[in-house]
Formats: structure tokens, sequence, C-alpha cells
């Protein structure tokens, strides 16, 4: 939603609500063989990588916030400050026996123009390198999820962030650091390795910052998580054992502090087309 604070400013803001994810990876199973979610961030969800499938339990969750008003006023804001808001840092959870040395992704895509919807809600673990490599003038973008038109470009990404988290063996409990009983190594279910939250190692961000025009922001939250599949080709430790783990990613508030740049007539018009002219035609968006 937008918030008029006086006549040259706004306060442009939207949410991601909290999703937790849990998944069950039977013995000898690369990859999760069950999974559930929910929480309020359910709402918003375009897609779940569901179970037996490499990266189970990513998911991609969807705002369009909808700021038509200022197209039909001829309105424009510069956004001059952004806040993102989270309840946590990392999400919260546990992973037992689980893939401790891949990091997960997270993505914050803000945009002035859609991606292809059907695409992402169909099947997009395959475009993973697409999201990877958006938003920047001269990278490569994928053409399924982007359209015609190729990938948003650095103008029409108004902000980008990606963080990367990973465990850290030497926070959690396993057999090599000695703080899970050799017992626990036994029997029916054994235990190699416990670990709790993970670590957030680095955060980067993107994009032009360039002014809102609207008629919409289209507001994209990517995970790529890892934390029960594994390659299977290494001999890890921990396949032939059951595994289970979950993560309770928080809440997520993106604000944008906008002033009036007092464009002519001519920048607003020229804005406006750089924010939507890469709208792909010939088929289905947001």
């Amino acid at each position: 939603m937008a918030r008029i604070i006086d006549k040259d400013t706004r306060l442009i803001d939207l949410d991601f609500g909290e999703l937790t994810v849990s998944v069950f990876r039977e013995f000898d199973s690369p990859v999760p063989t069950s999974i559930t979610s929910g929480g309020n961030g359910t709402s918003v969800v375009l897609n779940v990588i569901e179970a037996n499938n490499q990266y189970a339990g990513s998911f991609i969750q969807y705002v369009r916030l909808d700021l038509d008003y200022m197209v039909r006023n001829n309105e424009v804001m510069l956004p001059v400050e952004a806040s993102i808001q989270r309840t946590s840092p990392v999400p919260l959870g546990f992973n037992v026996n689980g893939n401790n040395f891949d990091q997960t992704e997270e993505f914050i895509f803000i945009l002035s123009r859609p991606l292809n919807n059907e695409v992402l809600r169909d099947d997009f673990k395959q475009w993973f390198e697409g999201f990877r490599n958006m938003g920047l003038n001269g990278t490569t973008g994928i053409l399924a999820i982007s359209g015609d038109a190729g990938a948003p470009t650095q103008e029409q990404t108004i902000y980008a962030e990606k963080r990367m988290y990973s465990y850290n063996t030497n926070l959690g409990a396993t057999q090599s650091n000695g703080e899970l009983s050799p017992l626990e190594g036994t029997g029916p279910n054994p235990t190699n390795s416990v670990m709790g939250m993970p670590v957030l190692d680095s955060v980067t961000t993107w994009g032009s910052m360039a002014a809102i025009t609207g008629p919409n922001l289209h507001c994209y939250r990517v995970v790529i998580q890892r934390n029960q599949t594994f390659a299977g080709t290494f001999g890890e430790t921990n396949v032939p054992l059951e595994g289970q783990g979950s993560s309770q990613w928080p809440a997520v508030s993106v604000r944008f502090l906008c002033k009036d740049p007092k464009y002519t007539e001519g920048e607003y018009l020229t804005r406006l087309a750089n924010a939507m002219n890469n709208i792909s035609e010939g088929g289905p968006v947001a």
C-alpha cells in the first residue's frame, strides 16, 4: 500500500508473510520424501517444490501492489530510502542428518513489470539461474520466465536483495565434534548430526531505485534450500540415514520512502515507458 505523508512524500510498503516448511527424508534417499508447509505466508505462495524432487521445500512468494491511482493522477515518486524489516535475521528451525554444507539462497525482487507467473507456478526449480542473474543490464535472463522481451532490466528492478545462509557444524551437535553420544549413531534411526538454525553469511543488494510510476509493483521472494537434498554422488555420510528439517521463514516488510522528483511531462512519460516497455506479449504473465 502507499501512505500519504505529505503532498510530496509517500511511504510505499509491501509484506511477505511467514512461511514454515518442514521436510522428511527416508533413509538412502538423496531428496525429501514428504513435505508440509504452513503459516500466513501461504496466501501469497506461488509455488513450493514438492517431495521427491531436488530442492524440495524451496518456494516462491508473489505480491502485486496495486498503484493504478498513480497512473490515473500522473503521479511519480522517487525512492530515497529503502528499509527491509524482518522479525528474525535467519529462519528458525532445525536440521537432523541433513545437508550441512550447501548454502541456502533467499532473493527479494521488487520489479515494475511481472515475470511469467504461469511458468513459475508450474515448475520454477529449473529457472534458478535466471533468478541468480536477473536485474542488472547485461546479465543473462531466462526466456521462459521473462517472455520475449527478455529479463527485467536494471531500470525495471527497483530493488533486489540476496541473502546467503549456511549451517555451522561448530554450533551443531554431531558425532564428529563429540556433542552427540555414540549411542545416537546406532539403532534403527541413528543420528549423525543435529543442526539448529543457520547463520547469515552475506547480504548483497542491487537495483536502480528508479522512480515508481505504477500501475503495479511486482514483488517476488524466492528461497532455494537444500537442507535435505544431496547430490548423492560424493558418498555423503547422512544420505543412508533418515533425515528431517524445519525452516520457519520470517515475515518480511519492504518499505520505500519516496519523494516527488518534480519531473517534467516528458521525463514522466519516459520513465513510465522504461518501467513498462518489457511486458511480454502473447503469453500469460502475472
